[in-house]
Order: structure tokens, then C-alpha cells, then sequence
């Protein structure tokens, strides 16, 4: 009996420890819980243009690309130095007018007449060079000289008027001026009247032929 008992625990132990093997293991252990991270659909980057936190967006304000935006960066203003417009002096408006030359003219005559200053009679002659020639003394009645003027001053144009005359046999530039005009000297104001008719050469006139003459001078 004292023999059974030894052997009869050695195989309880056999049988326990069998049996524990064949335990299934349960891990106790809770499985971690994996929260949902939501999906956050991509913001497109701006190319160059770093992204700083908590920088406030000013509505209206452009953004330039490739320029970071630094929070709390104070803004300098640029001055811009404006310029005062241009003041153009406006041109004196000068027109140009005939004046022939009276008998007994003389430059500073004519100068204190038209211009109130004898000195402009210079003037008068740098205008007229081609005309009066390199001796400013030297003037004939009749000639016409170009006078600039202020167009204020300058009351209107004198229309001529003319009627027709038929040269007659014997008459040349020089009769016909002392018999309309007065002066022998005016057969230039012919002349230069009838230039379509009678061309650069006072000969040319003839008995029958037209002229126009001034009705005064």
C-alpha cells in the first residue's frame, strides 16, 4: 500500500502536467485600438512660396511668388518722388506780312513805323538780305520786304484790287506806272502783277495785251 501511493501521485503529476500542455493560451492582453486618421485632401503648393503658421491672410493682397511672408515683417513704404509736370511756355503765334516800300523809306523808318523801335530795322534787313542786298542804305520804293509779326497785332490781309488795263501802242512798264500810279518807279508793282503774262522780262509787253493794275498802291 505504502508502494501504490508513490506511484499513484507520480502519475497524477504525469497527468496534470499533460494536461497543462494541452491548455490553450489566451493572451489577456487587449488588441490596441487604431483610431481612424481622416483624410485631408492636398493643398496645393505654391511653388517657392514657404508656408509660415499662424501668418494672417490679407483679402486683396497680391501674392507674389518666390516671396516668403514673415509674420510680423513691418511694411516699408516706398516714396515715389513726383515730378511737377512739364509747364510749356506757349509759342508767340508770328505770321509773316508784305510791306512795300514807300518812296523815302528808309530801314529805321520803317522799323519805328512797324515796330515802334528803331533798332529792329536790323531785323528787317537780316529778314530781307536777298532782297535789299549787303548795303542796308540801299532801298527802292516799291520793293516788297517780308515783315514778321506777332498774329495779334496783325489787324487782317488787305485784299487788292485790281482793274484791267490794254497796253497801247508806244506804252511800256515805265509810262503806264507814271500814268496810273504816279511813279515811274511802280513798273516793278506791274511787273510783279503781271508775272503769268509778262514772265521775268518787262520787254515783253505789247500793244493789245492785258494788264491788271492796282486800283491804289
Amino acid at each position: 500500500m505504502k508502494r501504490v501511493l508513490p506511484l499513484l501521485a507520480i502519475v497524477l503529476s504525469v497527468f496534470m502536467l499533460v494536461g497543462c500542455g494541452n491548455k490553450e493560451v489566451v493572451n489577456d492582453t487587449p488588441d490596441p485600438v487604431v483610431k481612424e486618421i481622416p483624410v485631408v485632401a492636398e493643398t496645393p503648393a505654391v511653388a517657392g512660396t514657404p508656408v509660415v503658421a499662424g501668418t494672417p491672410v490679407v483679402e486683396g493682397t497680391p501674392v507674389v511668388e518666390g516671396t516668403p511672408v514673415v509674420e510680423g515683417t513691418p511694411v516699408v513704404e516706398v516714396a515715389v518722388e513726383v515730378l511737377p509736370e512739364e509747364v510749356i511756355q506757349p509759342l508767340e503765334e508770328n505770321v509773316w506780312v508784305k510791306y512795300m516800300i514807300q518812296p523815302n523809306d528808309y530801314l529805321t523808318k520803317i522799323a519805328l513805323q512797324e515796330y515802334g523801335v528803331v533798332t529792329m530795322w536790323r531785323d528787317i534787313w537780316d529778314w530781307n538780305v536777298e532782297v535789299i542786298g549787303s548795303n542796308p542804305d540801299l532801298i527802292y520804293p516799291f520793293e516788297e520786304l517780308s515783315l514778321k509779326k506777332d498774329a495779334a497785332d496783325v489787324e487782317g490781309i488787305t485784299v487788292c484790287e485790281y482793274e484791267a488795263y490794254t497796253v497801247q501802242e508806244g506804252d511800256n512798264l515805265w509810262c503806264i506806272s507814271k500814268k496810273l500810279y504816279g511813279n515811274s518807279y511802280a513798273w516793278i508793282v506791274l511787273l510783279r502783277d503781271n508775272m503769268e503774262v509778262l514772265g521775268n522780262d518787262y520787254n515783253s509787253i505789247t500793244a493789245g495785251m492785258v494788264l491788271k493794275v492796282r486800283t491804289e498802291l
